[in-house]
């Protein structure tokens, strides 16, 4: 039986398994549409209104994470009406190149975006607490 879970090695994956991996699949491919989606919308917000360029900083730790601060250039282009997208962008962009990164000891990175050039940058560090512990007993 092909699909028979007592087998050793049938050779074939079961059919829940495939089916599990095409959704998640399917999924991450109308997640990527909707992000690529978003930032073509945004780029062409932030370049009628004159930006040029974003940074931004972000963290996470302890199961949770924000988006620090966002700056454009030039300084005087005012974005009050598009900062909660640019963040939720932003967020999602560093979230989806490091998945989980809020996680326990977390991490933190910069994005910067060339709006110009439609270039994203995102330098991402992961924190990651490590322990050796030996134990000798009646050496």
């Amino acid at each position: 039986m092909a699909n028979d879970p007592k087998a050793s090695n049938s050779g074939t994956r079961p059919a829940a398994v495939s089916s599990a991996e095409a959704g998640w699949a399917e999924r991450e491919r109308k997640a990527e549409e909707a992000r690529q989606r978003e930032r073509a919308e945004l780029r062409e917000r932030l370049r009628a209104i004159g930006v040029e360029r974003v940074e931004a900083g972000y963290d996470g730790y302890g199961d949770s994470g924000n988006v620090n601060h966002v700056a454009v250039s030039p300084a005087k282009v005012e974005v009050k009406e598009l900062e909660t997208r640019l963040a939720d962008f932003i967020w999602a962009t560093a979230y989806n190149l490091n998945p989980g990164f809020e996680i326990d000891d977390g991490g933190e990175g910069t994005l910067t975006w060339d709006v110009v050039k439609d270039r994203v940058d995102v330098k991402h560090v992961a924190f990651i607490y490590e322990s050796f512990e030996s134990v000798h007993e009646d050496v």
